[in-house]
């Protein structure tokens, strides 16, 4: 490939899904009300750039079920139990719903279709872990598809992104992260991720560089 091109392999747009990961209210509640506005601003384009683009197949928002059984899902051996129950107890989950079996996906209302779900190219899928091909059936929608590309975006990098991008990468997918989608609660940790570990395994791209791919 040209030096000028931030991509490690051609992308084929109609072999490529954009993922987000864990982009709900429950997480972006962790951030500051304008870092919240400005991220959900970020992924509106990338959602704006997909739906324009009839070529690509699938949009996967891959969230954790929260109150689906009372968060039974979350082992008390896993140190990401503490994270949830402070989750829980600040009321990000909202009251208990009345059947335990209906999960809180609680996507951003900003982020869903006008037309509504229930499109075969928008997709809601649950997951039980944070990484996104840990513990769901993401793996077969993707091979459905014919998709070698994945653009992932979500919160937080080295919660979800981290896992999931390693993972992918592993199972031999073209990760494309994309820096703008991305955000940590310490910056620090965001920028060191971003910058010295991931382009190690996958492509860190910026927005612009995605918008670009359809010209």
């Amino acid at each position: 490939m040209a030096s000028s091109t931030p991509f490690y392999v051609p992308v084929s747009l109609p072999h490529t899904a954009l993922l987000l990961s864990d982009v709900q209210t429950q997480i972006l509640a962790r951030f500051p009300k304008e870092t919240q506005e400005a991220y959900l601003g970020e992924i509106q384009k990338l959602l704006s750039f997909f739906r324009a683009e009839i070529a690509l197949p699938l949009i996967i928002h891959h969230t954790l079920p929260f109150n689906l059984n009372s968060n039974a899902f979350v082992s008390p051996y896993n140190k990401l139990a503490k994270w949830v129950t402070q989750l829980e107890a600040k009321g990000f989950f909202g009251s208990a719903p009345s059947d335990p079996h209906t999960p809180n996906y609680a996507i951003p209302a900003v982020l869903a279709p006008s037309s509504g779900w229930g499109s075969k190219d928008e997709i809601v899928l649950p997951k039980v872990q944070p990484s996104c091909f840990g513990s769901s059936d993401l793996l077969s929608y993707l091979r459905a598809r014919g998709i070698k590309h994945v653009i992932l975006v979500g919160l937080t990098t080295m919660g979800s992104i981290l896992g999931t991008a390693r993972a992918g990468a592993d199972l031999d997918f073209h990760i494309i992260c994309v820096r703008e989608g991305i955000i940590d609660d310490e910056k620090e940790v965001n920028d060191f991720l971003m910058e010295r570990v991931l382009p190690k395994f996958v492509d860190v791209v910026s927005m612009e560089d995605v918008l670009a791919l359809s010209r």
